[in-house]
């Protein structure tokens, strides 16, 4: 039988082995025992395992590792072995407040700790040393010592539990699982070591002038493998896509606005003239904030006189002040289009929003509680519906898309259509809701030329231009799957 080719770290290895006499032991041991760095003997030996030369046993153990508290107190010294040192320069005296002064933001932990030990007594306001800095720190020896050996990994026999248990108490270190690996030589190394043979992986200039190259065995070289598949980074194919739509958008002349997350109701709903006790207020299943519950309205004065009054006016009801100053994560971006609008801009007027929006609502193929949206306004004093419906075939139209309208229902808008596109497995997906902002609105945020205005799922959309079935797909972690995902150029 042949003798086993090994690679010239492998043997590297076994020699030392052999050299050193090492029979068994942690891959930590053994890296300081042979002289090879760790990380390298953790591959070689999972190699000399393969060839039936090392057993190799993975050991999960309990242990203790140091906080940042512990760390400081190794670094810099117990608090209350400082505020010994401190009162002892001091005469062996100081006030509650010199002392706070001193040792900052541990002078309570520092008082604490050597009031326990008999190490100082307050009284009065002042701090008085009990004992000399000496007696003190032969007291907190255990402890510190306990503390080198957690950050020496070599815990001394001496160290008792006691110490441990005030260690944990105090937040000083910490338990920790460790994962280790023991490694166990099957056989004599020296006998190993006879039975393999190294195999060369490179040729270098030194062997061809010594003509080494003729005593040492080269490792075969296998000319039909193919290189390393080396991919550079790139961005999600989703965070691509939204990246084209602000494109798209700017292309068309239109600003971007951006508005909070955690809005209030006054714009998330009443200025868009949705009823505090109608129905389509719980059609997007808000998610209200519990602190702070309510906003301020008085930097909105003009706008709450005026919702208040269409309100009032239009549903016949008493409106809520209290109700629309309540906190909700935004449930739609429209919100942020009432507040560009709000701000009275002169016409034409063309804004996008595209952020993120929340509802809860249950995973699904094509829902999900968090999504982006894209919403849009469009406004002159010229401006009609055919010009929205116009702007939103040429949207669609930039993204290869083709649209398809059913009338609709909005409480914000009139008339109002839904739009529509067809999935690859020929279903056709509601994209967006569209349509001209209502006369109660434009009143509740003081505009008098009529706006147009819409709001794309941005998900939804990505799926119809990916071509994907499922909206899940869109957050995948598979690498495969995200650079599969082409962003085709228009």
């Amino acid at each position: 039988m042949g003798r086993v080719p090994v690679s010239e770290g492998e043997y590297r290895v076994l020699k030392a082995m052999a050299e050193k006499g090492f029979a068994e032991g942690s891959l930590e041991e053994a890296s300081r025992i042979l002289g090879v760095e760790r990380s390298s003997l953790a591959s070689i030996v999972f190699l000399l395992r393969d060839k039936g030369f090392v057993e190799v046993r993975e050991v999960v153990e309990e242990g203790l590792e140091l906080t940042e508290r512990g760390l400081s107190a190794l670094r810099e010294g117990l608090p209350e072995a400082r505020l010994v040192e401190y009162l002892a320069r001091r005469g062996g005296e100081a006030s509650v407040d010199e002392v706070r002064g001193a040792l900052g933001g541990e002078a309570g932990v520092a008082l604490g700790q050597a009031v326990r030990r008999g190490f100082v007594e307050v009284s009065g306001g002042r701090v008085k040393l009990l004992v000399d800095p000496g007696e003190a720190s032969r007291r907190v020896e255990g402890l510190l010592s306990l503390l080198k050996g957690v950050a020496s990994g070599e815990l001394k026999e001496s160290v008792g539990g006691v110490w441990v248990e005030e260690a944990l108490r105090r937040g000083l270190v910490k338990r920790v699982r460790r994962k280790r690996l023991y490694l166990r030589v099957l056989g004599d190394p020296r006998r190993i070591l006879e039975n393999v043979e190294p195999e060369v992986s490179r040729l270098t200039a030194e062997m061809i002038r010594s003509g080494e190259w003729r005593r040492v065995k080269f490792r075969p070289y296998n000319v039909t493998a193919m290189p390393p598949r080396v991919l550079p980074a790139r961005k999600h194919f989703l965070q691509e896509f939204i990246e084209m739509l602000r494109d798209i958008m700017r292309e068309l002349g239109f600003r971007e606005a951006r508005g909070p997350l955690v809005e209030i109701e006054l714009f998330n709903f009443d200025a868009l003239f949705q009823a505090q006790d109608h129905p389509a207020r719980e059609i997007h299943d808000s998610l209200w904030v519990k602190e702070p519950r309510y906003a301020s309205l008085s930097p909105y004065s003009d706008v709450v006189v005026r919702v208040r009054r269409v309100h009032e006016r239009g549903w016949g009801y008493k409106w809520d002040e209290r109700v629309a100053a309540r906190y909700i994560l935004r449930s739609q971006t429209t919100a942020v289009s009432a507040r560009v609008l709000a701000s009275k801009p002169r016409p034409p007027v063309r804004v996008f929003t595209l952020g993120k929006v929340f509802r809860s609502d249950a995973v699904g193929p094509t829902r999900l509680p968090e999504f982006h949206q894209l919403d849009g306004i469009e406004g002159d004093y010229n401006y009609s519906f055919r010009d929205l419906l116009g702007r939103l075939e040429e949207i669609a139209g930039m993204l290869g898309l083709k649209l398809r309208f059913k009338p609709a229902y909005f409480p914000f808008t009139e008339p109002s259509v839904e739009g529509y596109v067809r999935l690859p497995n020929g279903r056709w997906l509601e994209l967006f809701g569209a349509g001209m902002f209502r006369p109660e609105v434009l009143e509740s945020l003081g505009v008098d030329y009529p706006v147009g205005a819409w709001g794309f799922g941005i998900e939804r959309l990505a799926m119809a231009f990916y071509g994907v079935s499922d909206i899940r797909k869109l957050y995948t972690r598979d690498a495969d799957e995200i650079r599969a995902m082409r962003l085709h150029l228009r």
